[in-house]
């Protein structure tokens, strides 16, 4: 049995990343959310069958403008140029301008070429051999080579690595080798299918850092002002005042950009960004909180709302070692009793999609689980649990028990801790007194992992878009691990070391199609709903949809076919 944590990088990086990042960006976003205008006016985001959100204005039918500059606004600060040690949503969004890696995995969670133009898996799934896309130039105009991602790798391994250390710790344990100019091989000590989605690391150029320590790296002159194999590449950079200038890359034709230019004004301030944006100073703004991007007066007549799926959930994850949780009739229960589809429309007004299961619909390997709402369907559970109000007080009990629990939430979300009281409000319609606890994200964290905890409402994002959830909910990580809820199944471990083995997409799929259908009989947590990320853009901008993204920086990969519409 598969028992190894080594090939998960992102197994803490999902609990910091839903409680923190998504509370202070704004990530959760209505899909087909429009303000004023008419709908010959610009994109207008609307759902497709998946419900999606896809601009509904195609270049066949606009006159378009090539060339100019697009601005993009966004809310937050930027420290650093270096992809390796972007740390902000803001930072990894200027990176995918810049640099590249040797795959991009779509929103569906596959990875496609980028700078590798194809590549091969030996039999036993322990090679990956990779060849790289010739003609490929830096920004200074010197040639990509298998050489530069070695260097890249190396970087990334260094015991002085100041970057995400579980990044590094994952390609510790990977060996890379160069057999030619563009070709190199990766060996892994055991078969991991989704290695493939790790190779988005965007690779730097050795020329230009050979002989800067790892260390260094933050302040290398680099750092301030890089050279990658992007769309587009380093003009001006202030980031004392927050403007960052890029122009069109002349080597650059994966596709040419359609625009020359692109200038990134940073800004501090919600309202500062937001009036930029009114005033017609900005095409595009990012991380815009979701009140705000909701209402007409504050984002302008001409604004277009995009709101893609993300690859994440917010769940209320319930501690299975818990006396009131042990039986699997009881959480069925809870199930049945919490209407995802009013928290997602009532308390959220539109802010994701209701939850089905613990992979994501926008994910190849999502099989979509019976459910209902159903609170007659759940009294009867807990009855046959043995949960009964004996006293009239509208309180369940059971040997002298009364069934309340403290429900935790982190209180730097608002929207999450009305979740969580809407939440409460419904299990006490069966007899199940909820008390809501706001707390610190830090705290929560550390009560999670410590299995200090009765029942929590927090999130999970893909790190790489890939459906490999072992660490959540292998029973390898229930004591010590990130499987916080202690869930325990044979047949679950199986199905998901199988899973993270297998080459083959279809059994890979089968056996997560699995996974979900027993996940939703045994119930270790309830997935509440599928978060979305909000950006805006003016209707004076064509070709931009709103495909499922894996991160939110991904969507400023689309830059690349965004062009201006003769007014």
């Amino acid at each position: 049995m598969t028992r190894r944590r080594s090939f998960s990088p992102w197994w803490f990086v999902w609990l910091v990343t839903s409680l923190i990042v998504l509370a202070t960006s704004g990530m959760f976003a209505l899909a087909h959310f429009r303000t004023g205008g008419t709908a010959t006016e610009g994109p207008v985001a609307t759902p497709n069958a998946r419900g999606v959100a896809v601009a509904d204005v195609s270049p066949t039918t606009v006159a378009i403008v090539t060339g100019g500059t697009f601005r993009a606004g966004i809310i937050g600060k930027i420290e650093t140029l270096n992809p390796l040690l972007a740390r902000t949503t803001a930072e990894a969004a200027v990176s995918q301008l810049l640099f590249e890696s040797l795959v991009w995995v779509d929103g569906s969670g596959l990875p496609q070429p980028e700078l590798a133009e194809q590549w091969q898996v030996s039999d036993d799934g322990l090679t990956y051999t990779i060849r790289l896309r010739r003609g490929v130039l830096w920004h200074d105009g010197q040639p990509f080579t298998a050489r530069d991602v070695l260097f890249t790798v190396r970087l990334i391994q260094d015991p002085g690595f100041p970057g995400d250390a579980t990044l590094a710790t994952f390609w510790r344990s990977v060996g890379v080798e160069v057999i030619d100019a563009y070709t190199l091989r990766f060996r892994l000590t055991e078969p991991y299918a989704p290695f493939l989605t790790h190779l988005t690391v965007p690779i730097l150029p050795e020329h230009a850092l050979q002989g800067t320590l790892a260390t260094d790296l933050p302040e290398s002159a680099f750092s301030k002002r890089p050279v990658g194999t992007g769309p587009f590449m380093i003009d001006a950079v202030d980031l004392e005042k927050g403007s960052i200038e890029l122009v069109r890359s002349p080597s650059f034709d994966r596709p040419a950009p359609l625009f020359d230019r692109v200038v990134v004004q940073l800004y501090d301030s919600t309202e500062e960004a937001l009036a930029a944006f009114r005033r017609g100073e900005l095409d595009g703004l990012d991380l815009v909180p979701w009140a705000a991007a909701r209402d007409p007066r504050l984002v302008g007549e001409r604004a277009r709302v995009y709101a893609p799926l993300l690859a994440g959930y917010t769940a209320l994850f319930l501690n299975n070692q818990a006396q009131l949780f042990a039986d699997v009739r009881v959480r069925q229960a809870i199930s049945a009793a919490i209407d995802r589809v009013a928290l997602v429309r009532d308390v959220l007004g539109g802010q994701g999609e209701p939850g089905n299961g613990p992979i994501p619909p926008t994910s190849w390997a999502y099989q979509e689980q019976t459910y209902r709402f159903d609170p007659v369907m759940a009294r009867q559970l807990l009855r046959d649990a043995g949960w009964e109000d004996q006293n009239g007080d509208g309180i369940l009990e059971q040997g002298g028990l009364n069934f309340r629990f403290t429900l935790l939430v982190n209180v730097d979300d608002p929207p999450r801790v009305a979740v969580a009281q809407a939440v409460a409000r419904q299990l006490a319609e069966v007899g199940i007194a909820v008390t809501v606890q706001p707390v610190a994200a830090q705290t929560l964290q550390r009560q999670l992992l410590n299995r200090e905890y009765t029942a929590a409402i927090f999130g999970w994002m893909s790190g790489t878009g890939d459906p490999d959830v072992f660490e959540l909910w292998h029973s390898s990580q229930a004591d010590i691990g990130t499987n916080v809820t202690g869930f325990r199944n044979r047949t679950v471990d199986v199905l998901l070391e199988e899973a993270r083995r297998s080459r083959d997409q279809a059994e890979r799929r089968s056996l997560y199609v699995e996974f979900q259908r027993l996940f939703a009989e045994y119930v270790p947590a309830v997935i509440l709903y599928y978060p979305r990320y909000c950006f805006l853009v003016t209707d004076r901008i064509g070709g931009v949809d709103a495909n499922p993204l894996i991160k939110p920086e991904d969507h400023f990969r689309q830059i690349v076919r965004w062009y201006r519409m003769r007014e």
